[in-house]
């Protein structure tokens, strides 16, 4: 590590300050006593934290950072991991790794990449922070901004986050250049991944170029197990109680929870990423520096599920689980009814199935800025700046089920099972058409309709059974896991690819800030004043791969055996028609549109045993995820043409144009300095909706049947207030006050009505179970109104100690709820209603909460002789309250989504000339996952506490190469899930322990 030092005034406001490693720099100082002020240059953790320190002493506003502590080298291995060391920031975690950022318990976090907007491809239609598809390696730094300033681009609503770029005039002059090789192992899927990244820069103070790029494999490995729900990670959308649909056989007089089915399986996501970044620089004289940037990022991701499922089918809740165990948690709903939580269930095997399903992404943005700043010396200096993004993102999902013993003459679910043609019938199956037809056979059902399955979720992890059970079925009495083991037991259930997206954005900005320094001033002492101009434009396109049935008179969505053609009245397509049905006694009777498939008849399978460590499951047979990586192909060679089939309710276009204009001025009065300042946002928002119509037969699909075009205009006028007075040399006061606003989810504007529906044998139609509302134009945008307090103790080089208080006042908000549609199904008869998921209108809502902590090297207060001398810590509390109109079941408020009350930081580190070690702990509360409905009586979905220690040590083995060890999650802990009550588990996401060996190289 080197320094130097200059002189400089005391309480100043600019303070010419450039950390070379990456970190922000810092204008602060002029006129006034004299000071030091130290110039560093970042190597190493204490090099890393007097960065981060020296960002927050002297920033204009309320600001943490993390500096990377050599070039390539991020505190930790993910951008999103660095940041959950700041106090006040909390993250999520997506396949193991870190994923969305909330700021003071908010996910509403505005973004910027060098103080500007940017498209992230995997956050197109997104105004939240989610920065997966970045790699750490390629950034110098990262800011947090806790209050606003109207010279600020970004707000947010609880902040701002600000990735820094390192630029080739940040680097030492003459050549630079840094690279490093590492492979990473999972504990779960037992892979070695490569990463490789390089850095060349030159700089000879008139012209400069900088070039890095990252190229990297991984393979994430987690398991999931508890209620069975599609969403990413889990949810609360497909759970209901035993009275739902019907009276309860047992167990009536109480209400509880009854998931849709229990699942196990194991996640794996295979990601290839690609990241390059150019940065050209020139001095062209009379102060003018011309910046050029582009920043590339393209990544694949393969993400297989495979593993075990019992469910109802959709047939019934109150007939297909019964609560074996309570908790002895109890409620009285608002209809006054009793509740009780539970935590084991006996369960009726309507559906005993393996499943596999896929997603396929594709994900790429380009970043263009272009800017030229002004600096000739004199009072007023300014930038004028240009940038253009466009990101795209495809997905494409596949899904294939394999049905155990489910359908058959004595099985609890469908009967005889659907018409099959004569070529079918080959095995003495009665002869019942006019053609040859037969019922087809399935392997045969469980006849015992006193058979039960078992899921108890008491101990630490789940354990399922009833599998040793005897059980008549086509191969004579045997174990219900001996009839798993035995691949003729099964069939294919359904194949189906939906729910694929195509989304494309493009964001264009132009603005020009400027900065005058007065000369001769009492109290101010510069003004800040500038315009800008941004648009974005989101195409999202939602659709499904069909494929058309009996020469294109039949279409559907799900390839399914309790699909059959849609023409068994008069005046239907395929009424009469050869090939799609026959006459049973004297009725047109239509066929089944998947016959008898074997699990292995389109597809290769394997044996699987592995379900983490959920218990009592034996192996099954299920579909290779191999099978699905192009899910097109795969329809089209099953059933030989696929369609691209939109779904309207789910395809949107949203416009935003935003022109905003700010002053700014900037005052020191003695010990007191600080900031004030006005911003205007003049919005105009564009939503193109589509219109839906009935959904198409054999799916969930609602076509377009025209468009609805929404235009609103709206402005904000933000004033923004920062303070800080100087109490001594080494402690600081700061006080700030902001309007904030942050534009919403383009989504929630943008995306319109999709309905789930799937076959009901009672109605023999597509009944309606669920849906989704998410899109209306006429939601306003967050606003708040936000203050907080803070005092700092700059306790030397590499210590400082805080502690801060805050309160948002939240005007206006987004909620997601629940609501009750009465959803026609197929047949045109209303059976609801139905739970819709909805995004409505919040108002009144606020957060408080304080940060207390500190880093400390030790060398600061022990001196360097002290055997102590190169041991540091970094220390940080968190607590964040909140309060808003929705309930939970005991009349409190519900926490805003997402939101932990308590996060703990605890760091320790040791440094020396060559080696390094760094032991990282994390902690938050439980925060709430998703709001309760009536068919949960009301009992919200909570992430129960989570602990995350990490690990890395580093070795110099000489000046210009080193090597280093991380580990990820090293404990393997995993994330428990619960309904209304701790006790009251829903499901586990099990994330793996990963370790890295790299070596880095500079010279």
């Amino acid at each position: 590590m080197s320094s130097k030092t200059f002189k400089k005034g005391v309480l100043a406001s600019s303070i010419a300050m450039i950390i070379a490693g990456g970190a922000t720099p810092l204008a602060m100082a002029a006129e006034g006593a004299e000071k030091e002020i130290e110039v560093i240059e970042v190597t190493g953790i204490r090099g890393s934290t007097k960065a981060s320190i020296n960002g927050k002493r002297f920033a204009d506003s309320q600001v943490d950072g993390i500096a990377a502590e050599d070039i390539g080298k991020l505190p930790d291995v993910t951008i999103t991991d660095s940041l959950q060391r700041i106090s006040g920031v909390q993250i999520e975690r997506v396949a193991g790794e870190g994923g969305p950022v909330q700021i003071r318990g908010l996910p509403q976090v505005d973004t910027t990449m060098n103080g500007e907007t940017f498209l992230s491809a995997t956050t197109i239609d997104s105004s939240g922070a989610d920065l997966g598809d970045l790699p750490a390696q390629l950034f110098g730094g990262v800011d947090v901004y806790k209050s606003a300033t109207a010279s600020n681009t970004a707000q947010g609503i609880a902040g701002s986050i600000d990735l820094k770029t390192r630029r080739p005039f940040d680097m030492d002059e003459g050549w630079t250049f840094a690279g490093g090789v590492e492979a990473t192992r999972g504990s779960i899927t037992k892979e070695t991944d490569p990463t490789l990244h390089g850095l060349a820069a030159y700089n000879n103070g008139k012209i400069g170029v900088l070039i890095s790029a990252v190229t990297q494999e991984a393979t994430l490995a987690s398991d999931y197990n508890g209620h069975n729900d599609t969403s990413e990670n889990g949810g609360l959308g497909w759970t209901n109680n035993n009275h739902t649909w019907s009276e309860p056989a047992e167990g009536g007089d109480v209400y509880n929870i009854v998931p849709h089915g229990f699942t196990a399986f194991n996640k794996t996501e295979e990601r290839e990423r690609d990241a390059l970044q150019l940065s050209l620089q020139a001095d062209l004289g009379e102060g003018f520096v011309l910046t050029a940037d582009y920043f590339y990022t393209q990544q694949d991701r393969f993400n297989a599920r495979s593993g075990f499922n019992n469910n109802n089918r959709w047939q019934t809740f109150a007939q297909y689980g019964f609560a074996t165990h309570a908790t002895g948690d109890t409620f009285t709903d608002a209809a006054g009814n009793p509740w009780q939580a539970v935590d084991a269930f006996k369960m009726r095997p309507y559906r005993l199935q393996t499943f596999t399903q896929a997603n396929v992404n594709e994900e790429k943005s380009q970043n263009f800025n272009l800017q030229l700043d002004f600096d000739n010396g004199g009072n007023l200096t300014g930038t004028v700046r240009a940038t253009h993004a466009r990101a795209t993102a495809k997905m494409r999902h596949a899904y294939g089920e394999g049905d155990i013993m489910s359908i058959d003459s004595g099985a609890l679910v469908l009967g005889p099972g659907g018409l099959n043609p004569a070529q079918y019938c080959t095995n003495g199956e009665e002869i019942i058409g006019s053609e040859g037809g037969c019922n087809a056979q399935y392997s045969t059902g469980i006849q015992d309709s006193d058979f039960f399955l078992t899921h108890d979720a008491s101990g630490e992890f789940p354990v399922f059974g009833g599998f040793d059970q005897q059980v008549m079925g086509g191969k004579g009495m045997m174990s219900v896991a001996d009839y798993m083991a035995d691949l003729d037991s099964y069939h294919i259930g359904a194949f189906s690819s939906e729910g694929n997206t195509d989304d494309v954005g493009e964001l264009s900005t132009f603005s020009t800030k400027w900065n005058y320094a007065l000369d001769d001033h009492d109290f101010i002492t510069s003004v800040d004043f500038g315009v800008r101009f941004s648009q974005r434009k989101v195409d999202h396109d939602q659709f499904t791969y069909t494929s058309d049935f009996g020469n294109g008179c039949d279409i559907a969505q799900w390839k399914a055996v309790d699909q059959n053609y849609n023409g068994a009245a008069e005046g239907t397509p395929c009424y009469e028609q050869e090939g799609t049905g026959e006459y049973v006694d004297g009725v047109w009777t239509p066929y089944t549109l998947l016959a008898p498939t074997a699990l292995d008849q389109y597809t290769t399978v394997s044996w699987q045993t592995d379900f983490g460590n959920v218990q009592g499951i034996p192996g099954i047979w299920v579909i290779d995820p191999s099978n699905f990586r192009d899910p097109e192909q795969f329809h089209k060679d099953t059933f030989g043409n696929v369609a691209r089939t939109e779904n309207g309710g789910a395809t949107y276009n949203v416009g935003l144009d935003e022109i905003s204009y700010f002053t700014q001025v900037n005052f020191e009065y003695e010990a007191l300095s600080g900031n004030v300042g006005l911003k205007v946002i003049q919005t105009d928002l564009f939503v193109k909706q589509n219109l839906v119509g009935p959904n198409l037969p054999h799916s969930g699909l609602g076509p377009d049947i025209g468009d609805v075009v929404t235009e609103r205009s709206f402005t904000d006028e933000l004033l923004s207030m920062n303070l800080a007075y100087q109490v001594t040399d080494d402690v600081v006061l700061r006080a700030a006050y902001s309007e904030n606003m942050q534009a919403l989810n383009l989504a929630q504007w943008g995306a319109g009505k999709v309905v789930g529906s799937v076959f009901n044998d009672e109605c023999g139609c597509m009944r309606v179970q669920n849906g989704t509302l998410n899109g209306n134009p006429e939601l306003d945008p967050w606003r708040s109104e936000n203050y907080s307090l803070s005092a700092e103790w700059y306790a030397g080089d590499a210590s400082m100690f805080f502690i801060s208080t805050y309160g948002i006042d939240i005007e206006s908000f987004t909620e997601g709820t629940i609501i009750m549609v009465d959803e026609p199904d197929s047949d045109g008869i209303r059976r609801g209603p139905h739970p819709f998921n909805a995004t409505t209108q919040g108002v009144g809502g606020d957060v408080s909460g304080y940060e207390v902590g500190g880093k400390v090297a030790l060398s600061d207060f022990l001196g360097e002789d002290s055997v102590f001398a190169n041991v540091g810590f970094d220390l940080n509390y968190t607590y964040a309250d909140s309060s808003q109109e929705a309930k939970d079941v005991h009349g409190d408020d519900l926490p805003f989504g997402g939101m932990s009350k308590d996060t703990y930081n605890a760091v320790v580190w040791y440094e020396n000339d060559t080696f390094s070690t760094r032991l990282a702990w994390n902690s938050r509360s439980p925060r709430l996952h998703t709001a309760g409905s009536a068919g949960t009586g009301n009992q919200s979905l909570y992430q129960d506490d989570y602990s995350q220690l990490d690990f890395n040590a580093s070795y110099n083995f000489s000046e210009t190469v080193s090597f280093y060890v991380n580990g990820s999650n090293i404990t393997e802990e995993y994330q428990q899930t619960y309904i209304g009550f701790e006790k009251q588990k829903a499901f586990q996401n099990v994330y793996e322990a990963r370790w890295t060996v790299g070596a880095r190289v500079t010279f």
